[in-house]
């Protein structure tokens, strides 16, 4: 009786399922309903195009002694507004290296309301290359109308079966439906991860009875057809906004990651641990750096060269060592298996090959010294739930030398240890050592705008503005001005480009420029100027715009409302100090001190006025790059203010 009981119950849920999938039934390929062409953009959503359907059915077969995962993908597309350029601009992007995956199939149409149709053909994709993991296919829909519908298939065959590619539930655009399918083979199962998806997300499982042997005890019955599946409807589109991570960050998406494999499955562990010691076994940088002879050689002469110098100025050395040389390609890859003779030799280079070199040469020369395994900006940041070596698309460097810690890229130009590319910072980084490994976060001290200003000037009665200027840059800004100086501007453009943009008129003479070879300090800039007109004349006496530099034209952010976390380019010093002896007879009311304060940043303002001399000071000080959207507000009316001020004029009367 029990086990009768369990196979009714077992044939009972076959048909539950069953009943389920007619519910949602797929959409058959080419075959476009009615409804589709008749479909109108709601003033709410007021959309180019509209996702209706995306669907991706996951099986696996086994080929040349491997298990390949075959991913089969379906989307349709409503649209309402061709001139959108990216509502018929379709792109595919696959990992092609080590031939982990390639597309084997692709269909793609468009459908008028005419009735006509119109396809893609094999001349009309091209394959573009992101970058040094992966490709695109790309093409633009024939003949895309408004009312239009264009719908497109495609086929990939994955070799990796570890984990499978992201499934994005939104995007910038509403779905109305999205259907995943994995059709499990009896020696695996994954286990799913679900992100940033708040809607109703339908997971069940589906055994399928193909079976035409009858019902009888006696008689064995083959296995059923697993069949797991995640649906979601009405998926609201995630809306771009300015500084944020990646918008990647940000999208709904199902992650897996493979939990049983064998016969009879066994369950798999996925964790950190088991992500480092795959690194170690099949991509491990340290295999290259041991490689990298020349590299400790010569990081080993300029250590003996400087006899009596500080590890600081000996790790100072080889970094400009490295950074004079190499050439940069633009890449950012976890692993390279270029010579370090080549890079050393100005071959264009990626960023791990780069970084490869400076730690063996900061070996040679006795430094400790790791690769860091990091996530660019653009790739989004590293799912701490999710271990994966994939996560990983750069190689940084992390040294120690007594109690401090500088991380450091030398690809990225006219840099120093501590200041790293924007698109770099602020994301979580792996050390791995020879022997352990460590999570940090990647927030070096030397990597922010850092600009200090001091301007003492007299104010003419006809307005010229006369005085001298002094200005500190550090981190980003001095980069920005090391990189100017060698591609050929001159003291006197250099600062014009870098305090007085906005001013091609003004006067500017015994310009000096300290610090450019010298990568440690702030660059220093300082001039005498004059800027005729720089207050307008009135009855009642001058307007006077307080910025003279530092001004900011507008506010980064669109609007005082936000709904995704703020991620800065990076952190900012800003510091300007003005002192102005006024024309005799004038004054001018400038109003009361004032300060914006909150955690992370701070707007101070302070004013004075004595003896015919106007002294005032702004101060910004945003200490961290990321904000939750509980602090926009304050965020945008910090900027606002500074904006604001940009645009003040005051009345300096006689």
């Amino acid at each position: 009786m029990i086990r009768l009981a369990a196979i009714i119950g077992f044939l009972f849920w076959i048909s539950i399922g069953n009943g389920f999938a007619q519910e949602i039934s797929d959409a058959e390929f080419g075959v476009i309903p009615d409804s589709l062409f008749q479909m109108q953009v709601s003033e709410s959503d007021s959309v180019p195009y509209k996702i209706t359907n995306k669907e991706l059915d996951v099986s696996f077969r086994e080929a040349e002694e491997s298990i390949v995962a075959v991913l089969e993908h379906h989307i349709r597309i409503k649209i309402f507004d061709a001139s959108v350029r990216e509502a018929s601009i379709i792109a595919i992007p696959y990992y092609f290296k080590n031939d982990m995956e390639r597309i084997t199939s692709l269909q793609a149409y468009t459908y008028l309301p005419s009735g006509q149709r119109m396809g893609v053909t094999e001349q009309d994709i091209r394959t573009i290359n992101v970058n040094s993991r992966y490709n695109v296919k790309e093409f633009a829909m024939p003949a895309v109308e408004d009312g239009a519908v264009i719908e497109y298939q495609y086929t990939i065959e994955r070799r990796y079966i570890e984990e499978l590619p992201d499934f994005y539930l939104s995007h910038k655009v509403p779905t109305e439906n999205a259907r995943l399918t994995i059709t499990y083979p009896k020696y695996l199962r994954y286990e799913s991860y679900t992100e940033n998806f708040e809607g109703e997300l339908k997971n069940d499982i589906v055994y399928t009875d193909t079976s035409s042997v009858p019902k009888v005890f006696t008689i064995p019955q083959p296995a059923p057809i697993v069949k797991e599946r995640w649906m979601a409807r009405d998926i609201p589109a995630v809306e771009e906004e300015a500084y944020i991570s990646s918008l990647d960050d940000y999208r709904g998406k199902i992650k897996f990651l493979l939990s049983e494999f064998g016969i009879p499955r066994q369950q798999l562990e996925n964790n950190w641990e088991v992500v480092v010691a795959r690194i170690r076994d099949k991509t491990n940088p340290w295999e290259r750096i041991a490689l990298n002879s020349r590299a400790r050689a010569v990081g080993d002469s300029i250590a003996q060269s400087m006899q009596g110098s500080s590890q600081i100025e000996i790790q100072r050395s080889i970094y400009r060592y490295v950074n004079d040389r190499v050439n940069f390609s633009g890449a950012n890859t976890p692993l390279s298996d270029m010579a370090d003779r080549e890079v050393l030799a100005g071959k264009s280079a990626d960023q791990a090959a780069i970084n490869q070199v400076l730690v063996a040469m900061l070996h040679g020369a006795g430094i400790e010294a790791n690769p860091v395994l990091i996530s660019t900006r653009r790739a989004g940041k590293i799912n701490m739930d999710f271990p994966s070596f994939y996560q990983f698309n750069g190689l940084m460097v992390q040294s120690r030398i007594g109690d401090e810690v500088f991380i450091m890229d030398a690809g990225f130009p006219y840099s120093q240890p501590g200041l790293i590319p924007m698109d770099s910072y602020g994301n979580r980084g792996l050390v791995l050592r020879r022997q352990s490994y460590e999570w940090i976060d990647i927030n070096p001290d030397k990597s922010l705008f850092d600009i200090q200003v001091n301007i003492d000037a007299e104010l003419q009665r006809d307005g010229s503005l006369i005085g001298t200027v002094e200005a500190e840059q550090g981190g980003y800004p001095a980069q920005i001005a090391r990189q100017k100086k060698a591609d050929g501007v001159s003291d006197a453009g250099l600062l014009r480009q870098t305090l007085f943009d906005g001013y091609p008129q003004m006067e500017i003479s015994e310009v000096t420029v300290s610090n450019i070879e010298n990568f440690g300090p702030p660059v220093e800039l300082s001039a005498q100027f004059r800027i005729d007109d720089y207050a307008v004349s009135f009855t009642d006496g001058l307007r006077y715009q307080p910025l003279v530099v530092g001004y900011r034209s507008e506010n980064p952010f669109s609007g005082p409302d936000r709904n995704l976390p703020i991620t800065l380019d990076a952190p900012e010093q800003l510091d300007l100090s003005f002192s102005i002896r006024l024309p005799s007879g004038f004054s001018v009311d400038v109003g009361q001190d004032r300060t914006i304060k909150f955690s992370g940043a701070e707007f101070v303002e302070r004013y004075d006025t004595e003896n015919g001399r106007l002294n005032y000071r702004y101060q910004i000080n945003i200490d961290q790059r990321n904000f939750s959207a509980d602090y926009f507000p304050s965020l945008y009316k910090l900027y606002k203010r500074w904006v604001d001020l940009s645009n003040t004029a005051w009345l300096i009367e006689d």
